[in-house]
Parts: structure tokens; C-alpha cells; sequence
């Protein structure tokens, strides 16, 4: 089955997510090019005093038009602490327009290497994630920093062999029973240079076994620069050869910002 030509995982400059290239305009053009049907701007908030940095971006959303390409207002959000929640409120929401949030784990919270544990604190993240009512997706799970591994000297995380297969399979049921999709992340997890070919495929038969649990799924992304844009057919590659069926693949259940 033709996976739905959607990108909702995309940086800006605004905040400084992502590069100069990525202006609103430039992003919705190029990706037409790459033949985007429906895309999202989601700059990270992680503190709430970056929220007015957010607003200018929809603004410009607003003055695109005839590009036909659906354009929807999302962010993406990030754990403020290692026990703690996201920096987001329905308040929020309502007050800058978000219409929907994409979220998860951005870092180890570990202070000593210990793999067992790395991989249980990523998994209980993931499904603190779902089980959010506030956030529609979860982002590149088992993404990490090579840059935090390599300050630490830990040994880098090049396997998704090492994660549970219970911890997979628990996931891809929260994500069925909660209705968030988990995201096959384009510059993240299948084009990142700090993985190597054995991790892709090793995280394709992840993807099969949270889809065999009815997990609902979403393709971003991820892109900080213009040319990184192309990542987004990889993703929807990736969900073609997993077969999924048209009610697995997540969209937002809102009117776009622009149609």
C-alpha cells in the first residue's frame, strides 16, 4: 500500500531549531518538490519562555497560499527533567494555536553508563509519552546523542537488538490503546550518520513488532536543513515495506493552518 505523502516532524529557523535555509516558504516548496502532500512546522518548546518565538512562525504560515500543500501548526516537546513533564497545558495550546504536539526522551538522565538501565528509562519515557493526553506522537524512540556518549566516553548505542522485546511489545499496545503514533523519523534514526546499516534494519523489525501490536504510526522528518527535507521518502518507504493499513498511519484530526 502507497504510504500517504505526509512530513509531520519539520525545524525552522525561528528558534533556532534548525538552519537559515529553513524559512517557512523555502520548506513548503521544496517540499512539493519532493511531492509532500500535507506537512507541520514543530519547533521544540522546552521552556515556556521561548513560547513567543513560536508566533511568528504561523504568521508566515498564514501569508503562504496556492502552494497545495496542507500545512499544519505543531510543536515538539521535551521532558524538563528526568522525572518531570513537559512544558505544555492545554492553556498553552489554546493561546498560541498549537494543533497538535509531538514529544519524547531527549537525553540518557543517567549519570554512570549502565545499558540495562539506559534502556528502561527510554522505555518508561516512551510510555509516559503516550499515555499524555496532550501529545499526539512520539518522537524517534531509541534516537540518542552520539555528542552526550562521546562527552561521557560510554560506548555508543548501535543496536536495538539490546531492547526488550517485551518493552517493544508493551509499547506498540500503549500506542494502539492511547492512540499516539510512533514515529518513523527520517534524519533521527533511518539517515543518521551515527548509525550504521545493521541498527536500519534491526530498527525496521522494531517497527514490525509494535505494528503487530496494533501500534498507529507517523513519517517525519526530523529536518534542521533544507536538503535534509528528502529524509521524509525513506520514511514513507520504510512504512510501505511495513504494510501498513491505512487506519495505522496517524493524521491530525484538525483543519490545516493552510489547505
Amino acid at each position: 500500500m502507497r504510504c500517504p505523502r505526509f512530513d509531520f516532524h519539520i525545524h525552522t529557523k525561528y528558534l533556532g531549531c534548525a538552519n537559515h535555509t529553513m524559512e517557512v516558504g523555502a520548506i513548503l516548496r521544496e517540499s512539493k518538490r519532493l511531492g509532500v502532500t500535507a506537512l507541520a512546522l514543530t519547533d521544540h518548546l522546552n521552556t515556556l519562555d521561548k513560547l513567543p518565538l513560536h508566533g511568528p512562525i504561523v504568521e508566515d504560515i498564514r501569508r503562504e497560499s496556492g502552494i497545495g500543500v496542507q500545512v499544519y501548526f505543531g510543536v515538539e516537546l521535551n521532558f524538563t527533567g528526568p522525572e518531570e513533564g513537559f512544558a505544555f497545558s492545554r492553556e498553552v495550546k489554546e493561546a498560541y494555536g498549537f494543533q497538535f504536539a509531538i514529544g519524547g526522551i531527549h537525553s540518557t538522565y543517567l549519570q554512570q553508563y549502565d545499558l540495562d538501565q539506559l534502556i528502561e528509562v527510554q522505555h518508561r519515557h516512551h510510555l509516559r509519552t503516550c499515555e499524555d493526553p496532550l501529545v499526539d506522537v512520539l518522537v524517534h524512540p531509541y534516537w540518542f546523542s552520539k555528542g552526550e556518549f562521546d562527552r561521557q566516553k560510554w560506548p555508543w548505542f548501535d543496536s536495538m537488538a539490546v531492547v526488550p522485546q517485551r518493552y517493544v511489545r508493551e509499547l506498540g499496545q500503549a500506542s494502539r490503546d492511547t492512540g499516539t503514533a510512533i514515529e518513523i523519523n527520517g534524519k533521527a534514526n533511518l539517515q543518521n550518520p551515527s548509525f550504521g546499516p545493521r541498527y536500519v534494519e534491526e530498527y525496521y523489525y522494531f517497527l514490525q513488532l509494535l505494528a503487530a501490536e496494533g501500534a498507529i504510526f507517523t513519517c517525519g522528518s526530523d529536518a534542521h536543513d533544507i536538503r535534509h527535507l528528502g529524509a521524509i521518502q525513506e520514511c514513507w518507504a520504510c512504512a510501505e515495506r511495513l504494510g501498513l493499513r491505512d487506519e495505522q498511519i496517524w493524521r491530525p484530526a484538525v483543519e490545516p493552518v493552510v489547505s
